[in-house]
């Protein structure tokens, strides 16, 4: 997968992730545990953000809290509609590559979110468990064990009760 044609979604991540992640813990008001999921769909049509004052991330699908971003959804499509070879109707070693790739995108950007989003709405970055899975489709359950460990630390694992 050439990294290269992620640079434009890392760019618009870098740029707005922060501030959706600071609207979401405004909202929830310090409140722990807090769970906030990157959603996409079975095509990788974008991505939207979902979350919840839960440790039962299993029932994400029903979240009624939910923002959709521009940065997370048009950056992305862009990408799709770039991958000529990829045939995202089904299951492949290229299409997991794909999502490898966004969810490194995702990590990198979570990771450098700054900690005072944290201090400044009541928490602590181990407080928040972030994921990325399918709404529905392929690769739902290999998204959340792939991303899990790599968005959080293992303390947040743990807190959690995670078993991976």
């Amino acid at each position: 997968m050439n990294p290269t044609l992620f640079e434009n979604f890392d760019k618009h991540c870098s740029k707005y992730l922060t501030d959706s992640i600071d609207e979401i813990l405004r909202t929830t008001k310090g409140q722990t545990p807090c769970s906030i999921g990157f959603i996409t769909t079975d095509d990788f049509y974008g991505f939207y953000l979902c979350w919840n004052n839960t440790t039962d991330i299993d029932s994400y699908y029903n979240w009624q809290q939910a923002l959709y971003p521009e940065f997370l959804y048009q950056p992305v499509v862009e990408i799709v509609d770039s991958c000529k070879t990829i045939d995202f109707c089904k299951k492949s070693d290229e299409k997991w590559a794909f999502a490898q790739a966004l969810l490194t995108v995702l990590e990198k950007n979570i990771k450098q979110l700054p900690d005072e989003i944290f201090h400044n709405n009541h928490c602590q970055r181990e407080d928040i468990l972030f994921f990325a899975t399918m709404s529905d489709g392929d690769y739902i359950q290999e998204l959340y064990t792939t991303s899990v460990p790599l968005f959080n630390s293992s303390k947040t694992i743990e807190t959690y009760g995670l078993k991976l």
